[in-house]
């Protein structure tokens, strides 16, 4: 029976073999590589590579097991041509050689993060160790960066896998408009919002909106970096970058405008505008203390203002594994300027992660609570 079977496999008379094997123990290992082979005859790969797995698990002798692992090296090469079709189909759709990102999101189960490991080892070619540290638990992990049409194909087959992800072009989000406000000069029935100059220059112009189109909040905290002297037991100096502060920033969003309105802790100017301190009059309005004070104050302003809207506060985690595409990065207009001795692209990650937020407004994307 089992020439048969094989025989119907071979001539690609599918009905035939199924016929065949459900006469058959399911549990025999000649049987077992035959349901196999019929789900790879299908093109049922998923099916197939379980079926073949199965068999390498358990004791069928080196025959079955080399069948067995035949078959996951032609299901490896089919998969690979198929992506390899794919990619070549999208890249002739408009817009396919445009600059893009791919995005994976979090998976915080850890039983759901090992079973996904696998399907990311197998879609992106990578070592199963490593694949299971790429899944985030929380948060964002850029992937990739390159054409829209290749990751699209790559975040296809994820979404597919059921691994959360992404992708999206850059050029939109450098189409984005960014606004550093430096002074809230009234809260209602609109908000007014100053903005312009550089500096301890005045700001030159007001931006009016309702509270209404705020849909949601991006804050981050900026590293910033300072050069050190550090002394060994033999007071040999060694010089090393310490970060030394960070600069608190918080961007609101009006999707309607396609507009970010950006705080920033180090040039808002809280002697101007609405009153933002219990105390008023104060002489050492200069002082960190009360530029800490001052800042809780205008976020809790938000609180008040626009309250249940979505805070995104993951952006460390995020930067942390965008700060290597430095090829990436560099072509992004960080819309902040930060007095810094020392390049780097912190400024650009944030103005990167805001902006992937505002592209993804209206969708299901939330931040975690």
């Amino acid at each position: 029976m089992i020439p048969a079977v094989m025989a119907a496999l071979e001539s690609g008379d599918l009905t035939q073999a199924m016929a065949l094997l459900e006469t058959l123990p399911p549990d025999q290992p000649q049987v077992m590589l035959g349901w196999a082979w019929l789900e790879e005859k299908k093109q049922n790969l998923e099916a197939a590579e379980t079926r073949y797995r199965d068999i390498l698990r358990q004791d069928c002798g080196p025959k079955i097991i080399l069948r067995a692992r035949q078959g996951l090296e032609r299901i490896a090469t089919t998969r690979k041509q198929q992506q390899m079709d794919a990619l070549a189909t999208v890249a002739q759709a408009p817009g396919g050689d445009q600059r893009a990102i791919l995005v994976l999101e979090a998976v915080p189960n850890p039983e759901v993060k090992t079973k996904l490991a696998q399907q990311l080892t197998r879609i992106m070619d990578i070592e199963p160790y490593a694949a299971r540290l790429l899944l985030p638990s929380r948060g964002w992990r850029l992937l990739r960066n390159g054409t829209m049409a290749e990751l699209a194909v790559y975040g296809s087959q994820l979404r597919a896998a059921g691994i959360p992800a992404f992708w999206l072009p850059l050029d939109p989000l450098q189409e984005l408009t960014v606004i550093e406000v430096r002074f809230l000069q009234s809260l209602s029935p609109q908000v007014q919002a100053g903005w312009g100059g550089h500096g301890s220059e005045p700001p030159q112009h007001i931006f009016t909106f309702n509270w209404e189109e705020v849909t949601q909040r991006v804050e981050g905290q900026l590293p910033i970096f300072e050069t050190v002297v550090d002394r060994d037991s033999r007071g040999t100096a060694t010089y090393k970058s310490q970060v030394q502060d960070h600069a608190q920033c918080c961007d609101l969003h009006l999707p309607s405008r396609q507009t970010i309105l950006r705080f920033y802790r180090g040039h808002y100017q809280f002697n101007r505008g609405i009153d933002l301190t219990p105390v008023q009059g104060s002489e050492v309005a200069a002082d960190q203390e009360t530029s800490w004070a001052n800042w809780r104050q205008l976020l809790a302003v938000f609180n008040h203002c626009r309250p249940g809207i979505p805070i995104w506060s993951d952006f460390t985690s995020f930067a942390e594994t965008v700060l290597e595409h430095t090829d990436l990065l560099e072509k992004i207009n960080p819309h902040l300027d930060l007095f810094r001795r020392e390049d780097c692209y912190w400024d650009h990650a944030f103005q990167l992660y805001s902006g992937l937020i505002m592209a993804l407004s209206g969708s299901e994307h939330r931040p975690l609570t």
